[in-house]
């Protein structure tokens, strides 16, 4: 089958981008043509995420565009390229983009899936009404709608009434042969963090729970794995509370090894739309402390268990709950077992089957 997949640009250091890299590679070594094309981006730019050889890569052109003119231009750029290379399913990587490809294959028989990284409910900086826009088309149009967890299902069913059309899929674990790591005696007295440093994942929450906990925890260090543009808030969030075992790591490649030396993993997001960094510490065998957010963590973190699910924006009982982690080494190594076990339902096998399932069933449906 040939299944080209729309992305804005592949080179991005995202999650969205770390998923595709993994689908698509997986779906190419079950036997399929698999095309990554890019809105716009360099073509000599080193991509993120490693592509798998047999995958073909496109651009429509090198600069995101700005003006109405060139949003035309990119769809016709588009819809020729669609015309001139057929593919049997065009999965848009990103509701928003159901903006270029409704006008572009008007008249083509190309069945459309519209995969969705965001919850029902994010609310985006920029363009929030503009997505609105893109989800009623992609709502209209596209054959199937694939969002990330059952919760973020039910929202798409019962506000836009698509039943059916809706589809869920989770995203794989980034690391199913992640193995024991480091044993629990010999880590660190770290508690880790990881994504960008923006207003939906909540660092300044965590923040303000460690000014709490610090005091109470001698020898223990936050870490912060991420960049972005509240950097400059946390900053002086940590500077004005006088924390002193805090560390904005930054953006980093080696991940891994933080989730391999830490103690324990925290997730504050006001807004997820997954949570793939829970699953991600989990399969290293760190019990998690997260926010009840929408929409994902409730899917993965059983709270008791593999770690404890907190109420949205709680910061003394997100205090408390890390706390008690810290004191209780015992706890710790338990939870983490358990976290390790329950992070194998996220291996990539089942979820390729899926989406092999949903690919065929789509590409049927215009015979």
């Amino acid at each position: 089958m040939k299944i080209c997949f729309l992305i804005g640009d592949m080179a991005r250091s995202g999650g969205t981008e770390r998923v595709l890299s993994m689908i698509s590679a997986g779906l190419e070594k079950k036997g399929h043509e698999i095309l990554i094309l890019n809105m716009y981006g360099q073509r000599a730019s080193r991509t993120f995420y490693p592509y798998s050889p047999g995958i073909q890569r496109g651009w429509l052109s090198e600069a995101y565009p700005e003006t109405l003119p060139e949003h035309f231009a990119k769809i016709k750029k588009l819809r020729r390229f669609l015309k001139e290379q057929p593919q049997d399913v065009l999965v848009e990587v990103d509701l928003i983009l159901a903006l270029y490809t409704v006008p572009a294959r008007t008249g083509l028989k190309l069945p459309v899936i519209s995969w969705e990284h965001f919850n029902y409910y994010y609310q985006f900086r920029k363009n929030n009404r503009i997505r609105r826009l893109a989800m009623r088309f992609a709502a209209v149009f596209s054959e199937k709608i694939v969002v990330l967890t059952k919760e973020d299902q039910s929202y798409y069913r019962s506000q836009l009434h698509l039943g059916e059309k809706v589809v869920q899929i989770y995203n794989p674990n980034s690391y199913p042969e992640a193995g024991n790591g480091i044993p629990y005696a010999d880590r660190e007295p770290v508690v880790l963090a990881a994504g960008r440093l923006t207003k939906a994942k909540g660092f300044d929450y965590l923040l303000r729970a460690w000014y709490r906990i610090e005091p109470q925890a001698p020898g223990w260090r936050l870490v912060i794995a991420g960049e972005g543009e509240e950097r400059d808030q946390l900053e002086a969030m940590i500077a004005s509370m006088n924390l002193h075992q805090v560390i904005l790591a930054g953006q980093t490649e080696t991940l891994t090894d933080y989730y391999e030396h830490a103690s324990l993993f925290v997730l504050s997001s006001r807004f997820e739309g997954f949570g793939m960094v829970l699953t991600e510490a989990m399969s290293f065998g760190l019990p998690v402390v997260s926010f009840d957010c929408k929409a994902g963590p409730k899917e993965i973190v059983s709270s008791g268990e593999n770690g404890y699910l907190v109420t949205t924006g709680d910061v003394d009982e997100l205090a408390r709950c890390i706390l008690s982690l810290i004191r209780e080494p015992k706890l710790r190594e338990t939870m983490g077992n358990r976290a390790r076990e329950s992070a194998k339902r996220f291996d990539l096998e089942p979820i390729l089957e899926q989406w092999e399932s949903l690919l065929k069933e789509i590409k049927g449906s215009l015979r």
